[in-house]
């Protein structure tokens, strides 16, 4: 399996710094781009992760950073063969140490108090594909020019139902809060070849609907191209894409009908895949 990757770390027109960071196996990212490939299973531990720092000062910066390195130093040490549960078990555990790592980092100085990040992404381990999200950072996989969110924001306009609530306003992240968890999921048999994710910052959403996202995947722009037009939207916060693409996925045809993709968007309108289309499941 091939995995083509671009991404860029954009500050935005308004703020005067940006707390957004990206990880790209092992590669932390601020105001820039990466563009890379990846082959499983030799580059076996891979991460892809969007965090949005969030604090007085630079104390968002920090937060992003802190994460993204310590989930990095997290993966390289995990043990081998642990099954899903034990993997979640262990990504648990992360959650919580690295939060109070956080908390404790802010307050040790006062203009860092209560600083905290989002954290979303996807991870591989022993030939496996994980997502891990905290926060409203977002994760969406455009299939077949239907683009579908597969992470539920962890914002109160979310947990309320009420579109008048800010869009900012989580209740869950990384520090800056007395508690955190993360939402953990195996997507390795629902990935297909061809199959795009795009892991973004709410500097990206904030700006362009999932309508207008759509139309730029189909258009087959780039991280730099949709963080331009988020720009040309006004820009109003750190925005950051990170594009994943899989290619030469040896797959199979499984008898199970067409994944239900009724929720997504498929240029600008809610259609499902045709009755009796194939489903190729990834084998790695």
């Amino acid at each position: 399996m091939k995995i083509d990757v671009a991404a860029i770390c954009h500050m935005g027109l308004v703020r005067s710094n940006n707390e957004d960071m990206i990880l790209v196996n092992g590669n932390l990212l601020r105001d820039n781009t990466i563009n890379e490939s990846f082959t499983l299973p030799s580059d076996n531990l891979l991460a892809f992760v969007v965090a949005d720092g969030m604090g007085g000062h630079n104390g968002g910066e920090i937060a992003s950073e802190l994460a993204l390195k310590s989930f990095d130093n997290f993966l390289l040490n995990l043990p081998d063969n642990l099954d899903t549960a034990a993997l979640k078990q262990k990504i648990d555990l992360w959650v919580k140490t690295i939060h109070s790592e956080i908390i404790r980092e802010g307050l040790s100085s006062p203009e860092f108090n209560g600083m905290g990040t989002t954290f979303t992404g996807i991870f591989s381990y022993q030939n496996r594909f994980f997502t891990v999200h905290v926060g409203d950072s977002r994760l969406y996989r455009f299939r077949n020019g239907i683009l579908k969110q597969l992470t539920t924001d962890h914002s109160m306009r979310e947990l309320t139902g009420n579109p008048d609530t800010p869009s900012n306003l989580i209740y869950n992240s990384i520090g800056a809060g007395d508690d955190a968890f993360a939402d953990f999921n195996d997507i390795t048999e629902n990935i297909i070849n061809g199959d795009k994710f795009l892991i973004c910052s709410d500097g990206l959403t904030d700006m362009l609907d999932d309508d207008a996202i759509c139309q730029l995947l189909e258009a087959k722009k780039s991280p730099s191209d949709i963080a331009s037009e988020a720009c040309n939207e006004g820009g109003k916060d750190n925005i950051s894409v990170l594009l994943l693409e899989v290619e030469d996925v040896i797959s199979q045809i499984i008898d199970e009908g067409p994944e239900d993709d009724s929720d997504g968007y498929k240029k600008g309108n809610n259609q499902s895949k045709n009755k009796g289309e194939d489903v190729r499941r990834v084998v790695i």
